[in-house]
């Protein structure tokens, strides 16, 4: 036992259009796990997969004083082309406003370009702004690797991973 509690978000995003939905459903998860006297209210991290990666841009823009870190895996850190989303979920854009957040970022070395260049964007503008930005690299790595990819390098890539934001709150 570590002393952790974990939720999964059964949010709504379906479609593009759904970001905002799925903002919702997760700030309100987030509150109800907060609100549970098993879990400690100030110390919470947020993470997010694939898709879900530009949910994390409000957590950026906004940080509460409660998040102790935000953490993205084989993330999508900008609307693709072509793609119609609400401008508030851009990660890239809202990192800047992230100050002392630590941001644990996983990502694999064989994702599909398009999306591994949104996230070769977002680590540059997490650079030049200085931002707590940890990158896990799975060279090996697919999207999914957590899940399809039983090797060695897959598991220690979760373990640093889960490590780094277990550090942040501990």
């Amino acid at each position: 036992m570590r002393g952790i509690a974990g939720v999964t978000v059964d949010h709504r995003l379906y479609d593009t259009a759904d970001y905002p939905l799925a903002a919702a459903d997760v700030a309100a998860s987030v509150q109800t796990a907060r609100a549970d006297p098993r879990v400690d209210a100030d110390r919470v991290a947020i993470w997010f997969f694939s898709g879900g990666g530009l949910l994390l841009a409000d957590w950026l823009r906004m940080p509460p004083g409660w998040l102790r870190c935000a953490a993205v895996t084989y993330p999508l850190l900008a609307p693709l082309p072509g793609w119609t989303v609400d401008p508030r979920f851009r990660p890239t854009e809202a990192v800047d406003m992230a100050g002392a957040l630590p941001i644990v970022l996983t990502r694999v070395g064989r994702e599909r370009p398009p999306v591994a260049d949104t996230v070769e964007a977002f680590v540059a503008a997490a650079r030049t702004c200085e931002a707590r930005l940890d990158v896990v690299d799975v060279p090996h790595g697919r999207h999914g690797f957590d899940m399809i990819d039983h090797t060695d390098e897959s598991r220690k890539a979760i373990e640093h991973a889960f490590g780094a934001v277990l550090a942040e709150l501990t």
